[in-house]
């Protein structure tokens, strides 16, 4: 049977496409482990309560991993190694049937299931599925006379057991080096490795919960970033052990700098349990002989008035009911505030729980894998949706609380988002409401003062970076309003002969109006009075790349915008569901015509299938002038 021919159709390209699109959607994490892990969590909820385990084994020098659960055993259907699949409906369980091991099986080198049930057993490997974009060639999988999964000759005593490996690629393109790359993002946001939350990784070593600081890490990032983490266990889950067995990360070769995390070992040993990890658990690693957090879960009371000044410590509070999430939205008068009649019909009866932690920014960083974070999780599983508070007059006090709110929601096919963005935007409303009436109060109260975002603080001009041109502009840019200021200096210079500007806006959802002239369009464009549907809709930003934070907090529409103009690309801002590609290899490139005048890239949304096309300033000036080439961007520089 070949894999890329589902049903023997030969839609051979359309597939392989679509199956491109579905792994893009996957974070790097997901097909590392998460997906495989999922489904294993998911069988064990399958076989119903009681004790269970589940064992992974990471192999990080041949980059395998192997995964194996005590559930009912995988079915015997080759069909589900075919895009598609079933959604779990009233099962509880996360995203489609069989949609995630088909993106991992397609990310691997050589890939083997084996599964026995109470009917029968079966074994059956796929090799260099991961190479199925690359021509004709089939990725065939071998089965029986009736079309189905050849028996296990040496059949597992129950469950399913899956093998893979990962190819190594170059320019850190391989999984496992991506998922590594965001395992170190995700947890430890400074520079050393020794410092902040560094430091309680060494803490969980010394109090004998992990062997060495590179499983505490890995550890920990299963329970905060993957299906392991549930914010909400279900009571199949309440008595499963997940044991971990890793090898080969002792090897700079193998895991990079992380290697330095080894602490001397290169084989190791530990379990975990399904739960989200919190601050108490960081705390309860605190030694003894130093100062530790003081743990409390005082209501926040009447407009977050119940919290006061703490020198050193966090406040957990949770809310599981109406009546309790109401106290969020109750006022210092004991009113209730913000929208609440609406999140009464539409929101509070698909909330499971809400979580509330508040502490300090210092503290979060010591004590929290990537500090404070605002989550929303679906059933548990914890998805990507961010929030943007823009209520409230104390924005200070934004990263001094950690929140998750747990809803029946059910999550796309990367599992990163809900598939029902009216739910995520009535979320974010009631996050507002509830900072600007009691969670910035509370905030306050507990950490004390802090220095307003909106007091006046003075910039350093003279010690950036030299821009290196003939231009007025003498510094290279630090913000978008300096990324407008370059393109109008370039304009008025005529280096923009091909745009008309129609004005810019702080108030409209994006940045600028303009009338551009294509190839493919007539000269009259340019001189004739347009309507506002011929208005070209433009994007400032110091790097391209950024937009996605735009697009993810869906604060602006890939469909509706027609043109970045940025500093530098910025490609590492991008998550997996983004791409940037040279013109040469996008669909618009194909097609001249199309292309507005200076663009070179486009960010490819490989959801929508949406390519928006980017135009950089700084090869631009390195063309026009002469060398030197203009400054790069430092990266401590970012996208407001």
């Amino acid at each position: 049977m070949d894999l890329l021919m589902p049903g023997g159709l030969d839609l051979r390209e359309n597939y392989v496409h679509q199956l491109q699109q579905t792994i893009n959607a996957y974070l790097p994490t997901h097909r590392f482990v998460g997906e495989a892990l999922q489904n294993a969590l998911d069988a064990v909820r399958d076989a119903g309560g009681g004790r269970h385990e589940i064992s992974i084994e990471f192999d990080f020098a041949s980059q395998e991993v192997r995964i194996r659960d005590d559930g009912p055993g995988f079915p015997n259907d080759p069909r589900l190694l075919f895009l598609g699949g079933g959604r779990k409906v009233g099962r509880g369980l996360a995203g489609l049937v069989g949609v995630g091991l088909k993106v991992l099986l397609f990310s691997t080198e050589y890939f083997q299931l084996r599964a026995k049930s109470d009917s029968d057993s079966l074994k059956f490997s796929v090799q260099d599925a991961h190479r199925f974009s690359d021509g004709s060639a089939a990725i065939a999988l071998d089965l029986d006379e009736q079309g189905l999964f050849k028996t296990d000759p040496e059949p597992l005593s129950g469950g399913t057991e899956l093998l893979y490996r990962f190819p190594k690629l170059e320019n850190g393109k391989s999984v496992q080096v991506q998922y590594l790359r965001d395992v170190r993002a995700d947890c430890l946001k400074r520079d050393s490795l020794e410092h902040a939350f560094g430091e309680t990784l060494r803490n969980a070593c010394d109090q004998g919960d992990f062997p060495n600081r590179f499983a505490a890490l890995i550890g920990v990032h299963l329970l905060r970033y993957t299906y392991l983490g549930l914010t909400v266990v279900p009571e199949e889950l309440a008595e499963t052990t997940v044991s971990i067995t890793m090898k080969g990360f002792d090897s700079e070769g193998n895991v990079g700098e992380l290697a330095s995390l080894a602490d001397g070992q290169s084989e190791c040993s530990f379990r975990l349990t399904p739960h989200y990890f919190n601050v108490d658990e960081a705390v309860g690693w605190c030694p003894r002989n130093r100062r530790r957090p003081v743990l409390t879960d005082k209501e926040l009371a009447n407009g977050g008035r119940g919290l006061a000044r703490t020198d050193l410590g966090f406040n957990r509070t949770t809310y599981s009911s109406p009546d309790e999430y109401e106290l969020l939205l109750t006022n210092a008068r004991g009113e209730l505030a913000g929208d609440f009649e609406t999140y009464r019909a539409r929101l509070w009866h698909r909330i499971n729980g809400i979580a509330l932690t508040v502490g300090r920014i210092k503290e979060f960083e010591s004590y929290l894998p990537g500090g404070a974070a605002h989550t929303f999780s679906a059933n548990g599983v914890v998805t990507k949706h961010d929030v943007e508070f823009n209520r409230g007059q104390n924005q200070q006090y934004v990263r001094c609380f950690d929140i998750n709110v747990d809803l029946q929601a059910e999550l796309n096919y990367g599992k990163t988002q809900f598939t029902d963005m009216h739910l995520v935007g009535l979320l974010r409303r009631f996050l507002n409401d509830a900072y600007a009436i009691t969670i910035q109060h509370a905030a306050a109260n507990f950490v004390g003062k802090l220095r307003s975002v909106s007091e006046p603080t003075e910039d350093a001009f003279l010690t950036r970076p030299d821009l290196e041109s003939g231009l007025t502009q003498k510094k290279i840019p630090r913000d978008e309003n300096d990324v407008i200021a370059l393109t109008f200096e370039l304009a008025g210079m005529g280096h923009f002969q091909d745009y008309r500007w129609y004005g810019l806006s702080s108030k409209d959802t994006y940045d600028a109006r303009a009338v551009i002239r294509r190839s493919s369009d007539p000269e009259s464009i340019l001189t004739e009075t347009p309507h506002e549907g011929a208005l070209r809709v433009v994007e400032f930003k110091l790097r391209a790349g950024s937009i996605a934070r735009d697009f993810n907090r869906e604060e602006k529409d890939p469909r509706r915008l027609d043109l970045i103009i940025a500093y530098e690309l910025g490609e590492s801002a991008l998550p997996d569901q983004y791409q940037i590609l040279s013109l040469d290899n996008s669909t618009v490139g194909n097609n001249p015509g199309r292309v507005y005048p200076g663009v070179t890239h486009v960010i490819y949304d490989a959801l929508s299938g949406v390519e928006v096309q980017v135009l950089l300033l700084r090869p631009m000036i390195a063309r026009i002038f002469a060398p030197p080439e203009p400054g790069v961007l430092p990266d401590e520089v970012q996208d407001e």
